[in-house]
Order: C-alpha cells, then structure tokens, then sequence
C-alpha cells in the first residue's frame, strides 16, 4: 500500500500546482479563466477628437478644406480678378490656341465649346484638370492637353519705416521678415514692437523684434498683404 499511495499522491500533488499556476496566469488578463473581466485600454479615445486652430500670426497655415486642394496653400489658390493664360493643345488645329481669359466676379470663365467653368478657389492645376475632364465628358475632345498660368505676378505692399518701400513681388515662401529684408530692413526709427500685417482685410500686430530671435515665429505671407512699420515714439 505505501509504495502504491507514495506515487499517488505526488501525482495528485503536482496537479493542484498545475492548475492553481493555470488559474494565476489566467487572472485579469480577459481569457477564459479571467475572474475579474476584461482590461479596458486606457488610451482608447473617449470622445470626440480635440481640435487645435492655429495662431493666425503664427505664419502656420492649416491645409485647405476645399475639395481638391488638401494639400496646397491658400494662397494658391486662383480669384476673381487673376487673368489667366491657358493654352490648349491635343485637339484638332482649329481648336487648338492659347486664351487669355480673367475671372469673373462670379468666380467664373468661359471657354471654347464647354461655356462657363467655375475657377475661383481653384489652383491652375485643379483647373487644369476640370477644364480636361470637361472636353472628355461632353464628349468634345478625346485627349486634350491643357496648361493654366497667371498672367501678372503677385505682389505684397510693405510701407512705413523700411529702407526702401516698395511692393514685393510674391512667392510661396516669402515670409513678413522676408518682406522687410527685401525692402533693404529697417530704419533706424523703425517701431520693431508693433509691426501692422493686413491680410484679407483684417489688420493685425506683430513684435518683429520676437520673430528676429526666433526665426521659428515668422509669418508666412499671401497675396496682396500690406505690412506697415510705424515710426518710433521714443
């Protein structure tokens, strides 16, 4: 009997610890043998996502909301008023042509065979595209070529208390401090504090003496901005 219950209750021993080992591993981690439920992920969102809007003086420009253009700057985009050179190529010869065509205060322009396309808050490349796939859908031409440009360059004003006032022709890069280094920088009574920046109608300050330290704060420009720089008081 003792060399039969010896055996036995080593075996009988080692399950115990086989499954008490189980039940451990098992606990808290949502499987089967979990006694306490699932684990809720503590980074899981609970709402709605938070939305940061940018400084409008912080030179940062969030992408465009308009279909088509979600990558490109506003300042890209066409208006009305832009004179526009489109050339047409791809199509029969007496189609083909160069347009100078100006954008209504509808936002609109007309061409050849498909009438009034829609053109403000365009780029020339969206443009482009939907002047393409309009001779294709109306079944007017086949594979036409298309190329959009402006006819005038662009320009921001910069007045007041820099060397040479003058008006800065404009690019995607120029910045306000580009702006005023282009005007030969300032003068010497120049009020560095309260630089005036208009943009869209809606005039705004700036400390040019803050984006000098910190390069960072610069204050990406578009079309047609003023920037005026006032005479010190002191």
């Amino acid at each position: 009997m003792k060399r039969i219950f010896g055996p036995l209750l080593a075996v009988i021993t080692l399950c115990n610890v086989v499954i008490g080992q189980s039940l451990h591993l098992g606990e808290g981690t949502g499987s089967a043998f979990s006694t306490k439920g699932p684990i809720e992920n503590p980074a899981a969102p609970t709402g709605a996502p938070v939305v940061v809007l940018p400084d409008p003086m912080s030179g940062i420009v969030p992408p465009s909301a308009i279909s088509g253009t979600s990558s490109d700057d506003i300042s890209d985009l066409l208006r009305g008023g832009d004179t526009l050179i489109i050339r047409l190529t791809g199509v029969p010869s007496a189609d083909q042509g160069i347009f100078e065509v100006k954008i209504d205060e509808a936002g609109k322009i007309s061409m050849p065979h498909i009438g009034s396309l829609a053109a403000a808050n365009n780029t020339t490349v969206t443009l482009k595209k939907l002047i393409e796939s309009t001779y294709i859908k109306d079944e007017i031409f086949t594979n036409p070529n298309v190329t959009v440009d402006l006819k005038e360059q662009r320009f921001v004003d910069v007045t007041g208390e820099v060397r040479s006032p003058m008006r800065v022709p404009y690019t995607k890069d120029l910045t306000a401090m580009g702006a005023v280094a282009a005007c030969g920088g300032f003068t010497d009574f120049a009020n560095r504090r309260k630089v005036r920046l208009t943009q869209n109608g809606v005039t705004q300050e700036f400390n040019a003496k803050e984006i000098q330290i910190d390069q960072g704060r610069d204050i990406r420009l578009r079309p047609n901005d003023k920037i005026h720089v006032d005479r010190s008081i002191f």
